[in-house]
């Protein structure tokens, strides 16, 4: 399955935004809030996107926070 399948991401300009969303989030607060926006549940987003949500983990909870050690 490509990362641009997605039923609520018809379209190849919306999974672009919302891939580019997600790539330029500060936060893992950040990136809920465009799973909300874009109406994907953290399941889906990890099953549909797994590259996308493993760029995601090493990003802090909240904006301003360090970015814990790897």
């Amino acid at each position: 399955m490509d990362e641009q399948d997605s039923d609520s991401l018809d379209s190849l300009r919306e999974s672009s935004a919302f891939e580019m969303s997600v790539k330029t989030a500060r936060s893992k607060a950040e990136v809920l809030g465009i799973l909300r926006a874009y109406d994907l549940s953290e399941d889906d987003f990890t099953e549909r996107f797994p590259v996308l949500a493993k760029a995601t983990q090493g990003l802090p909870d909240v904006p301003g926070e360090a970015v814990p050690p790897t």
